[in-house]
């Protein structure tokens, strides 16, 4: 049986800044993002810029980086709102452009995408890749169920009928997406590093292909 394939975006399938060594909180654009969010912050709860860096930096503290649920706990902000304002970017400031349409094409298996990122953002990415018919497979992070929880795993081999043990999860993140996929089950690919944790680890999503091609899931 040919598996479910759940693809990571940011540092998997593209890089910032073009290089394989900016990572996303020291790219261009996690920094464009914070901007963002402080002009946002500060318009919207009538506060100084300086202030909204503070509140900024103590939610991302307490909410252990999920921003847009702190906000929306703590100062009834819509997450929905808050992407829409803050990460409504072009990708084509940040990113470089690659048809990414042949590689998944040719993946052995049932493809989809798995980020932290909102839609907002997410979508334009694979619009941008040339892979926009695949947004139907396109799973975000505005939820409460997001990357690391391993139920969203679950819950992406469940919508596509298959079971943990038939799936793969292909990220360059151990903490997102190899420790939570493996606990439940789900063959793991590290790209771009190396960890015991992964059951293998190739030095580009290029090399991912192959891979699927020589093992068995």
């Amino acid at each position: 049986m040919k598996p479910l394939i759940i693809l990571d975006l940011d540092g998997t399938l593209y890089n910032f800044d073009n290089s394989d060594s900016v990572n996303f909180t020291s790219s261009r654009f996690y920094g464009e993002i914070k901007k963002r969010v402080y002009t946002f912050l500060s318009k919207r709860l009538g506060i100084t810029e300086d202030s909204a860096r503070e509140i900024y930096e103590s939610v991302k503290t307490e909410f252990k980086g999920e921003v847009s649920l702190g906000l929306e706990s703590k100062f009834g902000i819509d997450r929905y709102e808050f992407f829409g304002e803050t990460w409504n970017l072009d990708p084509s400031q940040f990113i470089e452009r690659v048809n990414r349409l042949p590689l998944i094409q040719s993946l052995n298996g049932t493809t989809t995408f798995l980020t932290s990122a909102p839609k907002v953002w997410a979508s334009e990415v694979l619009r941008y890749l040339n892979l926009g018919d695949y947004k139907k497979r396109l799973f975000t992070g505005e939820p409460n169920l997001r990357k690391p929880n391993p139920l969203v795993f679950k819950h992406i081999c469940d919508s596509f009928g298959f079971s943990p043990l038939e799936a793969v999860s292909v990220g360059d993140q151990v903490h997102s997406d190899i420790s939570p996929a493996k606990s439940i089950g789900m063959k793991t690919v590290l790209v771009r590093g190396n960890s015991a944790e992964a059951d293998y680890c190739i030095n580009s999503v290029d090399e991912l292909p192959e891979l699927l091609r020589r093992i068995k899931i």
